[in-house]
């Protein structure tokens, strides 16, 4: 009176295979599609690149670096722009003024050696003032004599000399350096 079930481990099995089958079947299907579409696409540009990522990029870099140059010549190219952004000042460092009126030995000298014209400023340590201001001064050239923009009364003013390297095309400042002076106006 029992009746028995008999499972069909046969068919069981046949649908497993089945099921793997459509699995695997739709995996690489959704490969091959994925495959062709990047095979096909074209790569992005820098530009278009620059535009999905956010960032925005120098651009004046360009591609490389110093991996193509041996030591000695990566040494010269690196002396090179050294020397480019140099600045040589050379000036009295104790001028002398009759009066806060008068010009003063000032000799500030634009070196041959330097690549940029120059524009100088005299400021005040105490104060800040600044009580000079040249023009352009052209490389090989220099002002011996020059009045202050600021009349100061007998004394003696410890100042700082400011040297401006100056774009040759723009005026614009593009390096400084400084050095301490002592200005003396007699009367």
């Amino acid at each position: 009176m029992y009746e028995t079930y008999q499972d069909h481990p046969k068919q069981a099995k046949g649908n497993i295979r089945v099921v793997l089958a459509v699995v695997f079947l739709a995996c690489a299907i959704g490969a091959g599609i994925f495959l062709i579409t990047r095979l096909v696409s074209k790569p992005l540009t820098k530009e278009d690149a620059r535009g999905q990522t956010g960032i925005v990029y120098d651009s004046s870099a360009v591609e490389g670096g110093w991996d193509n140059l041996s030591p000695e010549e990566i040494a010269e190219k690196l002396n090179e722009k050294v020397a480019e952004g140099m600045i040589n000042i050379s000036m009295n460092t104790a001028p002398y003024f009759e009066d806060g009126k008068a010009e003063g030995n000032v000799m500030i000298v634009n070196e041959s050696i330097n690549n940029y014209p120059q524009q100088v400023e005299f400021i005040r340590n105490d104060t800040q003032e600044v009580i000079y201001q040249s023009k352009a001064i052209p490389v090989g050239s220099k002002v011996e004599r020059a009045a202050l923009d600021v009349e100061l009364p007998a004394g003696t003013y410890e100042c700082t000399a400011m040297f401006h390297n100056l774009d040759p095309e723009t005026g614009d400042i593009i390096g400084t350096a400084g050095a301490i002076i002592t200005i003396t106006i007699k009367n």
